[in-house]
């Protein structure tokens, strides 16, 4: 069971799937992720592939003003388009269905946060950041949760560690 956090739907339960290739972002994890950034009021956010959108409608319940969600999987957007039915949030979301790599190479849009939780071995870090950093806003952050692993270090990043999972966050200034 995956329930929200903080925020306006602290404590609400998200519809979830049982499939494999779905690994919603553990609670001490994203508490840690979303505790890490705080500042959410008014900010644009991209949830790349946002499975069920647990950390895209976690950023909506502690005050982002739109989130844009990119998955790929039927199954799984029908899940996502529930759970923001349920809390109210199609006027405050997008849900495309795209790879998104495809997604990254025509988007224009500019955000302030960018979660990325892709299937862990499939798209690192260095692979992502190029295109993310192009899509971003000055003093957005970048969040991407991986394996752990070990990664080009770069300006303005800071690297946390929870078991066997790896939350990289990189602020561009």
């Amino acid at each position: 069971m995956i329930k929200i956090i903080s925020g306006n739907f602290r404590g609400r339960k998200l519809n979830s799937l049982k499939i494999d290739t779905l690994r919603p972002t553990q609670a001490k994890v994203r508490k840690s992720i979303m505790d890490s950034i705080r500042n959410f009021d008014d900010k644009s956010v991209l949830d790349l592939f946002a499975g069920i959108g647990t950390l895209g409608i976690e950023a909506i319940s502690r005050g982002a003003e739109r989130v844009k969600f990119v998955e790929w999987d039927s199954k799984t957007t029908k899940v996502l388009e529930k759970n923001l039915n349920m809390f109210n949030l199609l006027n405050k979301s997008t849900i495309i269905k795209s790879d998104v790599m495809k997604f990254l190479d025509n988007e224009c849009q500019k955000y302030d946060i960018v979660f990325a939780d892709p299937p862990y071995g499939e798209y690192s870090f260095d692979i992502l950041y190029p295109l993310v950093s192009n899509i971003m806003n000055n003093r957005g952050i970048f969040c991407y949760e991986s394996r752990k692993m070990e990664i080009e270090k770069k300006d303005n990043i800071k690297i946390k560690k929870y078991g066997n999972t790896q939350i990289i966050l990189w602020e561009k200034k």
